[in-house]
């Protein structure tokens, strides 16, 4: 029996996977075609499966803000693709996502 659990874990990652290119995807059409509906559901669905494939890989969800955390103060660090020097995003997300009360 655990090896049927094994096969639809691992089936359910591939899945979510492939759902995350497609997410993509749908952003890309969106923004071609310039529709923020499509764009936005796209970037959520990534943000949604970005959870759910973090659980499906035995993590919590805890830890994917924790790692997400770290990530963005390193991007902070380096200013990353000048977004931080030019328009302060990476400060503007942090304290969206950390406020310091």
């Amino acid at each position: 029996m655990a090896e049927v659990d094994i096969v639809k874990g691992l089936k359910a990652i591939e899945e979510i996977k492939v759902e995350m290119l497609k997410a993509q995807w749908a952003m890309q059409e969106g923004s071609l075609r310039g529709s923020e509906g499509d764009m936005l559901q796209g970037l959520a669905d990534l943000v949604a499966l970005s959870y759910l494939l973090t659980r499906r890989m035995g993590f919590d969800f805890s830890k994917l803000d924790r790692t997400l955390l770290q990530r963005l103060e390193e991007w902070k660090t380096e200013d990353h693709h000048k977004v931080e020097t030019q328009w302060g995003d990476i400060s503007l997300l942090l304290s969206y996502l950390a406020p310091e009360d």
